[in-house]
């Protein structure tokens, strides 16, 4: 049943932003203004780094830094989250 629910989310390209500091809406602000990447740039260059479909991107302030973490789902099913700079693109870890 998962299985199937997750291939169902990740043929329809489902992404979320959820831009959370605190779940103030001040936060969130601060985080959009340091994001020179949208989100949906952000799942591209994700899915560069790991074939697959990217099915979450979450917009997180990581220190001194503001970065997405996107969650690619592999060719065989294992999710992979890789962590993007928000302000460049370049990747995290």
């Amino acid at each position: 049943m998962i299985k199937g629910t997750l291939a169902i989310v990740i043929g329809c390209g489902a992404l979320t932003l959820m831009a959370g500091c605190g779940g103030n809406e001040e936060g969130k602000s601060y985080l959009l203004r340091h994001a020179g990447v949208t989100a949906a740039e952000a799942a591209r260059l994700a899915e560069a780094q790991v074939p697959g479909r990217a099915v979450k991107v979450e917009l997180l302030n990581a220190g001194r830094h503001v970065v997405y973490e996107v969650e690619v789902i592999d060719t065989i099913n294992q999710p992979h989250k890789i962590a993007l700079d928000a302000e460049t693109g370049k990747l995290v870890r």
